[in-house]
């Protein structure tokens, strides 16, 4: 298994975690190109979604309709299968994810935990300036101490 493991640092503090990930269709039969994509990192959202602008760019089939709670109540949304690359190095295949409008939020995928949970996650802001990581796979317990 690959060893992957990245940082981003920003220069002042951040409410949102931006980075660029690799998407491409899961469908053996294109041999596309992978693209690349702003995605942002979300550990509230338990699921990945994609907007529908890369959906449509992807040509995906849709595989099924999902229904999704969303702060502003349930909306019934497209399910398509896609392959994640991280850090040019790992790769998620077959991962469902639903389209909707993230694309309004200058946004083109929301990572959620299905990804996140599989890895280490921390957020830390010191001195006055954010910073993320993740490694894959999972390298043991992040604790802090007094």
């Amino acid at each position: 298994m690959i060893l992957s493991a990245f940082t981003k640092r920003y220069t002042r503090i951040e409410n949102k975690l931006i980075s660029s990930v690799l998407i491409e269709s899961d469908d053996p039969d294109r041999l596309e190109k992978p693209i690349e994509v702003a995605a942002q990192w979300d550990t509230g959202s338990t699921g990945t979604l994609i907007s529908r602008e890369i959906a449509a760019k992807l040509k995906l089939d849709e595989i099924a309709l999902d229904q999704i709670l969303t702060p502003s109540g349930r909306i019934l949304v497209p399910r398509y299968l896609v392959n994640i690359i991280i850090n040019n190095e790992v790769r998620f295949a077959h991962v469902q994810v639903v389209a909707s409008d993230i694309g309004e939020q200058g946004i083109d995928m929301l990572i959620g935990m299905n990804i996140i949970s599989h890895g280490d996650f921390v957020i830390t802001n010191y001195m006055g300036t954010t910073q993320f990581s993740f490694r894959f796979p999972s390298q043991g317990h992040i604790a802090f101490h007094k």
